[in-house]
C-alpha cells in the first residue's frame, strides 16, 4: 500500500508496539481514542505479539509467567517481562510501591489488561474500520502478523509498519502484504522527539471517527460490559 491510501476515518487505532513510541505518536496526532494492552510496554518481537493476539490475550501478564528484568531509572518502575510472549511492562510497579518479589500493583494491572483486552477483542469484531500501527517490523513477521489479523478482524483493517533506518527522510518500502504500509524513517538519537515533524507527516490525513466515550456507550450497549 501507498501511504496517501492509509488515510481517511478509522473507528479505533490501536498500537501494536514495539514500544511506547507508536501511542505516544498517535496520542500527539490526537487519534489515540482508546487505550490499547500493550501501549505502554516493550514488545522487541513483534512474534510475541501475533503470538497475544493469536492466544487472545489469555495468557497475558500471568503470574507464573513473569520475571524480575531490573528497573528503569526513566519510569522510577520496575522491568517486569512476560516470558510467555517477551512482553515487558516499564510503567507499571513504581518502585515506591512495589517489592520486586511481591508486585503489589499486580493485582490492579492484571484487571486493567484484562478490561482492555476484552474490549479490544469486541471492537475487533464490530468495528468497521481499524487502524493499527507497528514500530520495527521485519518483512517475514509482518507476515505472520497479517495472518492474525486476517482470523481476527471482521471487518477492514490497514496496519502501518514504520521502522528506524540510515535514511535522510521518509522512505517507502514494499512488503507487498495486502493492507500493509511500510515506511523507513530515520533513526535518531531520540526517537521519541527527534522525528515530531516526519510523524506529522505520516498520520496527516489519518483520524478516529468516534470518541472514547462513543466507543464505551457502544460497547456498553451491545455488549453489557
Amino acid at each position: 500500500m501507498e501511504l496517501h491510501e492509509l488515510k481517511g476515518g478509522y473507528d479505533v487505532l490501536y498500537s501494536l508496539g514495539h514500544n511506547c513510541l507508536p501511542a505516544s505518536q498517535l496520542n500527539h496526532s490526537k487519534i489515540r481514542n482508546i487505550a490499547g494492552v500493550i501501549d505502554w510496554m516493550m514488545s522487541p518481537h513483534l512474534s510475541g505479539v501475533s503470538a497475544l493476539l493469536r492466544d487472545r490475550f489469555r495468557h497475558v501478564m500471568l503470574w507464573d509467567n513473569l520475571r524480575y528484568h531490573g528497573a528503569s531509572s526513566d519510569s522510577g518502575c520496575y522491568v517486569i517481562r512476560d516470558a510467555a510472549y517477551d512482553l515487558y511492562s516499564v510503567h507499571d510497579f513504581p518502585m515506591e510501591d512495589n517489592d520486586p518479589g511481591i508486585l503489589e500493583s499486580y493485582p490492579g494491572l492484571k484487571q486493567k489488561l484484562d478490561y482492555r483486552a476484552n474490549r479490544f477483542l469486541q471492537l475487533m469484531q464490530s468495528g468497521k474500520r481499524i487502524f493499527f500501527l507497528r514500530t520495527e517490523a521485519t518483512l517475514h513477521e509482518t507476515e505472520e502478523l497479517v495472518q492474525v489479523l486476517d482470523d481476527l478482524v471482521a471487518g477492514e483493517y490497514k496496519l502501518l509498519v514504520v521502522n528506524h533506518a540510515q535514511v535522510p527522510y521518509i522512505v517507502q518500502i514494499d512488503y507487498q502484504l495486502p493492507n500493509v504500509c511500510t515506511l523507513l524513517i530515520p533513526e535518531v538519537a531520540n526517537i521519541f522527539q527527534d522525528n515530531h515533524t516526519l510523524w506529522r507527516t505520516i498520520l496527516e490525513g489519518i483520524y478516529n471517527t468516534m470518541t472514547n466515550e462513543e466507543i464505551n456507550a457502544y460497547l456498553l450497549q451491545n455488549y453489557n460490559t
